[in-house]
């Protein structure tokens, strides 16, 4: 690793501390004017880290200005969960925004989060009528079926299970189930 990636690592680090403790992250068009001045690559990395951070934070009108100045990241299961959890009130959120990533988002590490999410659904019936909609399209994503198929002792397999998937799955791509 170079140098250099160490430096914008720490940069951004710092960056970000700064803009979360002075409210600034609240804005993304703050965000983008207290930062243009920074070194192209610090700038370009941090963004993307923006994009994720507003992501998992559920934070949908940021993220529509983030991903308008093209940022994108590599979306992992777990950004997912943190955004699900983050689900607070009805009306659009990240998930139901990014539909098609999160359908087709390929991820091994499903346990942990699941659970999270699982017990988060469960314990919070008051809020399960906002997270119904995010709940159908993880439910759609082919890892998460079969995931919940070859693990259906835990809790969270029945919720997260969708049978008209794993029927598909079961005709179509044998292969995920075992």
């Amino acid at each position: 690793m170079s140098d250099r990636l160490h430096e914008i690592i720490a940069e951004i680090g710092v960056l970000h501390n700064e803009l979360i403790q002075n409210k600034k992250i609240e804005d993304a068009n703050e965000v983008f004017e207290y930062i243009e001045d920074l070194d192209g690559d610090v700038r370009d990395h941090y963004i993307n880290l923006l994009l994720q951070y507003y992501f998992q934070e559920n934070d949908l009108k940021n993220l529509k200005e983030v991903l308008l100045v093209g940022a994108k990241f590599d979306m992992r299961f777990s950004d997912v969960k943190n955004a699900f959890l983050n689900i607070k009130s009805s009306g659009e959120n990240v998930i139901e925004f990014m539909e098609e990533a999160v359908v087709f988002l390929k991820d091994t590490e499903l346990e942990d989060s699941l659970n999270e999410m699982y017990l988060y659904y469960t314990q919070n019936e008051s809020l399960q009528v906002n997270l119904e909609e995010a709940l159908e399209l993880i439910k759609r994503n082919r890892y998460v079926c079969a995931h919940c198929y070859k693990n259906d002792t835990k809790a969270y397999s029945k919720l997260f299970l969708n049978e008209d998937l794993l029927e598909s799955l079961k005709r179509d791509l044998p292969y995920l189930l075992n």
